[in-house]
């Protein structure tokens, strides 16, 4: 369809609601604007097709973030720069390899799991399933599992108590299972219909010969066991890590308020992805959102009272090291921070906020989505939505929201996967998305100032 018509439509469809955004002209503007003259498919093909997946760490992701800068520059950002933090190593894959010796002999379909050392060749052993609720459950089991593979069906769940120190619980449970003498562990994906799926991290202290397999597989290798056939496995993995410590970086934009005493809001997302997929739903889609907010303000010439920051967050896929590196370098700074919104539930339609359970914010939300609900309806849902580079400004006090959104096939198929590819991204949800994103930006930076709280 030419552009022209697209235009044209896109104006037709936006006339049925302006008069519900009357009451804000620049909201209305942003919405227009958006409709219209938005470049994010564009953007999602030149940043997922043209350059691809975005490890952290890897070279690709240092051409995105070199990407995303000219393109924030030409759309009117101004002090456009990088925030580095200490990655540590960084971790590249290799090949991937396993194979069933008895039974039917199959290829099973395995991937490594990231920041893990591989097997350093080929390592051959019996499968046996390892299946633990809880943390005593596991190292009650692992002993029995010495020199096997282990077939990971269950992983231990946090009690209430360990709840409160999550980070120590899963150091526990990674360290039980790294001195376990196992020959190794295959874990398996959460996907449908055989796709694979990637998780990892350098924080982990569990790094040796770890694959992830898919779950046909899984099940398949449970049945044998079931009637009485231990199945042997070969397996290779030869992914491994860098000879030396690189520094990680964040992308940060602004588009300056008219009031340089009034703070900021940010609007985020993170730009590295997994490598099975392109990354274009987790979360190239939140990335050409965030920049299209800044765009359309800027191509509307409208000026903010508040700064609008972009921050687009590196190394969140393995646990939010981007945005949690920016809330330690930019602390003094965190009291003048209006809110921050950070999209990264796929590409689905928005069709609310959670209000992180504070009544103060629930109000502010309210009155800021107001002028964007003929795009909805948007509910103001009292939750605490976590899991996504909102979670540190959260925990440090600063008000902090994601949107909900219409998961489509995010969560079963394309989240981690190797369908993770812009043939899942539908315009149309997308405008929308950067629609609202843009307005309750643009009602926040001009809203009466919210208060910081202690976070629950």
């Amino acid at each position: 369809m030419p552009t022209s018509l697209h235009a044209a439509l896109a104006a037709l469809l936006l006339a049925c609601f302006l008069p519900a955004l009357a009451q804000d002209t620049g909201s209305a503007a942003l919405a227009a604007d958006i409709a219209a003259h938005t470049p994010m498919m564009d953007n999602l093909g030149e940043l997922c097709d043209g350059i691809g997946p975005r490890l952290t760490g890897s070279s690709q992701l240092r051409t995105a973030q070199a990407w995303a800068m000219r393109k924030l520059e030409q759309y009117g950002a101004v002090n456009v720069h990088l925030e580095a933090y200490d990655l540590g190593r960084p971790w590249r894959r290799g090949r991937a390899r396993a194979q069933l010796r008895n039974a039917n002999r199959m290829t099973l379909d395995v991937v490594q799991k990231a920041w893990t050392t591989g097997t350093r060749g080929v390592v051959t052993a019996d499968i046996a399933v390892l299946d633990a609720a809880t943390l005593d459950q596991l190292r009650a089991a692992l002993p029995a599992l010495k020199g096997k593979l282990a077939l990971v069906v269950a992983s231990p769940v946090a009690s209430q108590e360990q709840q409160r120190d999550l980070a120590r619980f899963r150091a526990a449970v990674d360290q039980a299972i790294d001195g376990a003498q196992l020959a190794g562990v295959l874990l398996v994906a959460n996907k449908e219909g055989s796709l694979r799926e990637m998780w990892g991290s350098p924080t982990s202290r569990f790094k040796r010969n770890a694959g992830i397999i898919t779950r046909e597989h899984a099940g398949m290798l449970r049945r044998l066991l079931a009637r009485g056939v231990v199945p042997h496995v070969a397996l290779e993995l030869d992914g491994g890590f860098g000879t030396r410590p690189v520094m990680a970086y964040n992308v940060v934009a602004d588009l300056p308020g008219t009031d340089p005493d009034a703070g900021m809001v940010i609007v985020g997302a993170h730009l590295d992805s997994w490598d099975l997929g392109t990354g274009a739903t987790d979360n190239g889609s939140g990335t050409v959102v965030a920049m299209d907010v800044l765009r359309a303000m800027h191509a509307s010439g409208l000026r903010p009272m508040r700064t609008l920051r972009v921050v687009l967050f590196s190394g969140e896929e393995q646990g939010l090291l981007g945005s949690k590196a920016y809330v330690a370098a930019h602390r003094p700074e965190l009291p003048s921070i209006q809110a921050v919104l950070v999209q990264d539930t796929g590409a689905g339609r928005i069709t609310g906020f959670t209000d992180m359970k504070v009544e103060a914010w629930y109000a502010a939300l309210s009155k800021a989505v107001a002028p964007a609900q003929a795009l909805g309806p948007l509910d103001i849902v009292y939750a605490i939505g976590k899991g996504s580079d909102h979670d540190p400004f959260f925990e440090a006090g600063v008000p902090a929201f994601a949107p909900i959104q219409d998961l489509r096939d995010y969560r079963s198929h394309t989240q981690h996967s190797q369908s993770d590819t812009v043939d899942h991204i539908d315009k149309s949800n997308l405008v929308q998305a950067a629609q609202v994103m843009a307005i309750t930006a643009w009602e926040l930076l001009h809203a009466p100032r919210l208060p910081h709280v202690t976070a629950n």
